[in-house]
């Protein structure tokens, strides 16, 4: 699906909240949401404190495997009006548009249930606190070839956060689903690396949505997209992701 103008940014500048900003997507999109005059302000949640320093920029310390628990807390806590807590995810109640990057593999997660945890139950414990809190607008990477009825698990598992996600309700959401992605790392994969490189070489003969993307051009899909969010559910395939 084409990805078509209908709202514009009215009004006070956003607020985006970014989950996997020390990923390959995220690290470009987190750049590009603090440069962008859009945003006032962005929050990142993160298991261990990014190198990056900026004005606009907080980082929300959270622990992952408690994710539910401590947003539930944090959101009565508020709406008590008791002082501000000791937290790093505390106030995050005022997020206009969510930007999700997380993304691991079955390998570094350690086993399925791990990588089902980051890929999926993460996600969707963000989606559907934000969901209540009135944010309308969900974007998230997932993959090519996302199908939760696939034989092959990884795919199975990017099939089922799309499909839960869609359940929810949101104004606008985004499911941007790259093929194999290139960039700047920061853990090596030797397979992903290897079959960068040879898709790269037989790219003329490759069909356009089967090529190796740049994470950046996933990034910049990103943001275009919440710059002029559709209403309802926009898919944007690798063909498309490849224009940005």
């Amino acid at each position: 699906m084409t990805i078509q103008p209908v709202e514009q940014f009215q009004g006070q500048p956003k607020v985006a909240l970014i989950i996997g900003a020390s990923g390959l997507v995220g690290q470009h999109l987190l750049m590009q949401l603090l440069d962008s005059s859009n945003y006032s302000k962005v929050v990142a949640l993160v298991r261990k404190p990014l190198a990056i320093e900026h004005n606009k920029l907080e980082q929300r310390q959270v622990d992952f495997e408690h994710l539910a628990e401590e947003l539930t807390r944090y959101e009565l806590a508020s709406e008590k009006q008791q002082p501000k807590l000791t937290t790093n995810i505390a106030d995050l109640a005022k997020i206009d548009h969510i930007f999700c990057t997380l993304g691991s593999t079955i390998k570094k997660a350690g086993s399925k249930s791990a990588f089902s945890k980051i890929d999926h139950q993460y996600p969707l414990i963000i989606a559907k606190h934000f969901y209540r809190q009135n944010t309308p607008l969900f974007a998230i990477v997932t993959a090519m070839a996302a199908n939760e009825s696939s034989s092959i698990f990884y795919n199975q598992v990017k099939g089922k956060i799309e499909s839960a996600l869609s359940d929810i309700g949101f104004v606008h959401l985004g499911l941007f689903r790259p093929s194999m992605l290139s960039g700047q790392r920061d853990d090596f994969r030797l397979g992903e690396q290897f079959g960068s490189v040879l898709m790269n070489a037989l790219a003329f003969m490759i069909p356009k949505k089967y090529r190796v993307i740049q994470a950046v051009k996933v990034a910049n899909a990103m943001l275009a997209y919440a710059e002029h969010p559709p209403s309802g559910i926009t898919i944007i395939q690798s063909d498309q992701l490849q224009n940005y």
